[in-house]
């Protein structure tokens, strides 16, 4: 396994929601971009937080919704209803890499606007060693030979990949 394996913000979320769905993505199987969930959440983050410039791109491990970077913090807009560990792992990320690339980030904050709910992860020492344990494994997932076996989730009927998984 090498740590020069590039993984994205999105692997390391989904890292979190399915090992597998992490390694059909990183291996370029990406039915979601035309999955209802996924416009979805395209249509919350076009029509909330409309006078911020967005779409910030960090290198090739993604992109930040928008930023606020002379208070120190960047912002994502989450289509679920609450905070969940692949939306930390995600912003965990993002904060590290801009961290270790001398952007001096103290916080993100999550914002999910069907609930009108904010949550903040602040850069410290737990979410570096959160973030390189995630990488780790993720690096880790994505350098198997195939895929994981498929295991039936509580969510696997509104993914993407079912059809992939359970065809």
């Amino acid at each position: 396994m090498s740590s020069k394996i590039v993984i994205t913000g999105t692997e390391m979320a989904y890292l979190h929601i399915c090992r597998r769905k992490l390694w059909l993505f990183h291996h370029g199987l990406r039915p979601e971009q035309e999955h209802v969930n996924v416009q979805i959440g395209r249509h919350i983050h076009e029509t909330t937080f409309e006078r911020h410039d967005k779409d910030i791109p960090l290198g090739d491990i993604g992109v930040i919704d928008w930023e606020q970077l002379k208070h120190g913090v960047i912002h994502e807009t989450k289509k679920g209803k609450s905070p969940k560990a692949a939306d930390r792992a995600q912003v965990g990320y993002y904060l590290w890499w801009l961290n270790t690339h001398g952007v001096m980030v103290r916080a993100c904050r999550i914002h999910y606007p069907t609930t009108k709910q904010t949550v903040e992860i602040e850069w410290g020492p737990d979410v570096i060693a959160e973030v390189e344990a995630n990488l780790a494994a993720a690096r880790q997932v994505v350098s198997l030979a195939k895929p994981l076996d498929q295991a039936r989730l509580p969510y696997c009927k509104s993914c993407a990949y079912e059809e992939l998984c359970f065809a």
